[in-house]
């Protein structure tokens, strides 16, 4: 996929500056970050990226396919065309996931705004498979004020509890854990929300369960644009 006119024209100025720079700067220019980003590095990153335990910016989003809810077609996140945004979260969540969800209403509903809706795929996955069935997460839509049915959002449900904790917990680093018994019981959880580039690349990883709506659609904006 070609990226933004501005970028080529950027690559093109910096190749011509050879001529009045010298070559150990333009080295160091080029070496100075990951490469596949478009987005500057965070400034409120915790740590190296390669110290963290999930993926985080200019590292590789892994690959996974999961079943899509409303959907007949699994969703893999290796068959991306355009930027994604990624979490993860239970329905029945009394806390945590309600902000988190909401975040991710109001920033589709802001994308829509911008049209710039068809432009980006916005991911839940679920890691309480059994007691999120496809009625419970066309529930969870409504309250939240999510557009499950427009093509790009997507709610994946994984196979199995085995499963969620592969892809959630092992692939994705957003560790959960179950708490209490019966049909009531509740997770320990972190919130982290991806947004990877279409060359699969982590732009941000957004700790917490409140997102900045308008910073992390001007991410995306920049995002989609480069890659226009």
């Amino acid at each position: 996929m070609q990226r933004r006119s501005v970028l080529r024209r950027a690559a093109a100025a910096g190749a011509a500056g050879v001529v009045g720079a010298t070559a150990g700067c333009l080295t160091g220019l080029f070496e100075s970050g990951p490469t596949n980003v478009v987005l500057d590095e965070p400034e409120d990153q915790l740590a190296d990226s390669e110290d963290l335990g999930y993926p985080a910016y200019g590292q590789t989003f892994p690959d996974f396919t999961l079943p899509e809810v409303f959907a007949e077609e699994p969703y893999s996140s290796a068959d991306r065309d355009r930027p994604g945004l990624y979490t993860s979260f239970y329905a029945f969540c009394p806390a945590e996931c309600l902000l988190l969800m909401g975040g991710m209403a109001n920033v589709q509903s802001t994308l829509a705004d911008r049209e710039l809706l068809d432009a980006v795929d916005l991911v839940g996955i679920t890691f309480d498979p059994t007691r999120d069935t496809p009625e419970e997460l066309d529930s969870h839509a409504e309250e939240m004020g999510i557009r499950h049915g427009h093509e790009r959002w997507h709610y994946l449900r994984p196979e199995s509890d085995e499963r969620a904790e592969e892809v959630v917990g092992d692939k994705l680093g957003i560790g959960f854990e179950k708490t209490g018994g019966g049909e009531t019981y509740e997770f320990t959880h972190i919130t982290i929300t991806f947004l990877v580039n279409p060359d699969g690349v982590v732009e941000r990883a957004y700790r917490g369960e409140t997102l900045d709506v308008e910073g992390v659609v001007s991410d995306l904006e920049t995002v989609v644009d480069a890659y226009a």
